[in-house]
Parts: structure tokens; C-alpha cells; sequence
């Protein structure tokens, strides 16, 4: 038997390098990515509340929409909780008006883990005769400008 010498495959000690470099490679890049997955869930779940926002307020600026005083129309969502709550009478104008679908209200949930914390209630409510829209966000998230509704 002769051996071979002009092999041309990898060495132990080489494999055991190369994968040690990748390792270091990944613990170095895994926290940064999940900060990134992190940012962009947070902006997504904000542009969701803003959506809800602007479609309440379209609720209160249409005159075709008919709205009862003293009726609850409100998008609520506990604290610790991802799930969001939208109230039957609200539930109902989105649906009947083409805003939402049945299937998108009832999987409606936040997916960042910032508003998953946070308590969220917005609400149309009677004021001078006048509706308008309401919110309050308990969070540490940074909304200034973009979650405060105009009349």
C-alpha cells in the first residue's frame, strides 16, 4: 500500500479554527440582530397604533358613519398582554365601513416585546359636541408626535 502525498483535504486543527472563528463571529452578531428584530417589531406595532388612530379619526370625521353617544368605542390592550381588544360597537363600524376585516380584528396583536408591556387605550368620545379620539399609552416607548391624535 502507498500512501498518498499530495493530500488536499482539511486538517483537524484547521476545521477546529475556522469553526472557532465562526463562533466568536456569532456571539458577536446575535445580540445586534436581535436588537434590529427588536427595532423593527417596535415600529411596526407603532405604525399599527397609528393606523388605528387615523381610522378612528376618519370614524369621527365622516358623517355617513352614525355614532350614539354614550356607546363604547374603544381599542384597548392590558399591560403584559399582546392581544388587542376592540370593542363590539367599533368592531362593527370597521367591519361594515370596509376598515378591517373580522379575521384582522380578532388576530390583532402586538409583536415587540415594548408594547406587549405597555397598556394602550384609545377611545372616540363625545366632547362639545364634537368626536374625537383619544389616546393613552403607559409605555416607556418613545411617541411623541406620532401617537398623539389631532381633533
Amino acid at each position: 500500500m502507498e500512501k498518498k502525498m499530495n493530500n488536499k483535504g482539511f486538517s483537524l486543527v484547521e476545521l477546529i479554527i475556522v469553526i472557532a472563528i465562526m463562533v466568536v463571529l456569532v456571539a458577536v452578531l446575535a445580540p445586534q440582530y436581535l436588537r434590529y428584530v427588536e427595532r423593527s417589531r417596535i415600529a411596526a406595532d407603532t405604525q399599527t397604533t397609528v393606523e388605528f388612530i387615523n381610522v378612528m379619526q376618519v370614524i369621527a370625521a365622516d358623517p355617513e358613519i352614525d355614532l350614539t353617544s354614550g356607546t363604547d368605542y374603544s381599542i384597548t390592550k392590558a399591560g403584559g398582554d399582546e392581544g388587542i381588544d376592540v370593542s363590539g360597537p367599533l368592531a362593527t363600524i370597521l367591519t361594515a365601513n370596509g376598515f378591517l376585516d373580522q379575521a384582522a380584528i380578532d388576530g390583532a396583536a402586538y409583536q415587540s416585546t415594548a408594547y406587549t408591556d405597555a397598556e394602550l387605550d384609545l377611545s372616540l368620545e363625545f366632547n362639545n359636541n364634537v368626536w374625537t379620539v383619544t389616546a393613552d399609552v403607559n409605555s416607556d416607548i418613545n411617541t411623541s408626535g406620532t401617537i398623539t391624535p389631532t381633533p
